[in-house]
């Protein structure tokens, strides 16, 4: 009977730490895109831009925290344009600014030289998702929980490279 008692507290103690897709919401999500940004000049490096329109029924009451894509927790930006809110996430794909290194026949002049930083793990996220799947952590006025909303069909634009700037 003890046994019972405590598998029955344990698997109900399991399912509050899951976390689960909301089904309705106070806002619309639409026209969610990813697309790659090459900067004009070198040290911009390249880096990717996840976008999508965003209509509220009350724009003060929702609270956005985080986005979740492709293996990176990213900070949503909303940005109010002529055609409506606009929420943008960025982040760097490639740097092209490269650490000076010491190239040297002997091998111990070289010991200054820095690795690359690893990319994040893609199992880092609380989520499994696709390539073309975002999560949108929430919260609503005064409430502390956070919600999720899972983003679907994502549509990759082709790449966009900025002008360089003048001479």
């Amino acid at each position: 009977m003890v046994y019972l008692a405590l598998l029955a507290l344990l698997s109900t103690a399991g399912c509050s730490s899951q976390r689960h897709f909301e089904k309705t919401t106070p806002f619309k999500v639409s026209d969610p895109t990813v697309q790659v940004i090459a900067a004009g000049r070198e040290p911009g490096g390249i880096s990717t831009e996840l976008r999508f329109r965003f209509s509220a029924e009350d724009p003060g009451a929702v609270q956005l925290d985080s986005l979740y894509f492709r293996g990176r927790v990213l900070t949503p930006v909303l940005t109010e344009t002529e055609t409506g809110v606009v929420v943008s996430a960025k982040y760097p794909t490639v740097n092209l600014v490269k650490p000076d290194l010491t190239m040297h026949a002997d091998s111990l002049q070289e010991v200054g030289n820095q690795p690359p930083a690893p990319l994040p793990a893609e199992g880092a996220l609380p989520f499994k998702l696709e390539r073309n799947q975002a999560v949108l952590s929430y919260r609503l006025g005064t409430d502390t929980s956070t919600r999720y909303y899972r983003i679907d069909n994502i549509v990759e634009k082709s790449a966009r490279a900025m002008p360089e700037r003048p001479h």
